[in-house]
């Protein structure tokens, strides 16, 4: 039973970040507070001192992202990123699923600029983290 509503609210924080992002380039931060309470309800028992080692090389990571590239990865897609890092249970497969998301955002990228979208410099990130961590809510 538990495991039907972390993937049921899974999929509807996925497609609520998602849609806005898709419709306005722009994660909202209520929506990803929501979303990290949800997370750690879901989540409460599982973490332990591992966790907090994880989120802290995950912390560190995603800084050293925002201070190399400040305009070209969007604040709200690191949060996500930091947020849905409590649903890796280890460093490696986050490592995997944040490549991952990027390999699908790339491949988007370039299949739209291929077939001549209406490409645009900005690419809405986050369905593409979602798509990527859906084999962590199964773990």
């Amino acid at each position: 039973m538990l495991r039907v509503v972390n993937v049921v609210g899974y999929g509807f924080f996925a497609l609520l970040i998602s849609i806005t992002d898709i419709r306005y380039r722009l994660i909202r931060n209520r929506h990803l507070r929501i979303f990290a309470g949800f997370t750690l309800i879901c989540n409460f028992q599982k973490i332990e001192v591992s966790t907090l080692k994880i989120l802290l090389a995950v912390t560190m990571i995603l800084a050293i992202l925002h201070l190399l590239f400040p305009k070209e990865i969007g604040a709200g897609d690191l949060k996500l990123f930091w947020v849905i890092s409590f649903w890796s249970h280890s460093f490696a497969i986050w490592l995997q699923l944040f490549s991952l998301a990027w390999v699908l955002g790339g491949a988007f990228s370039a299949i739209s600029a291929i077939s001549f979208w209406k490409f645009r410099r900005n690419i809405p990130f986050a369905p593409f983290i979602f798509l990527a961590f859906i084999p962590s809510i199964a773990a």
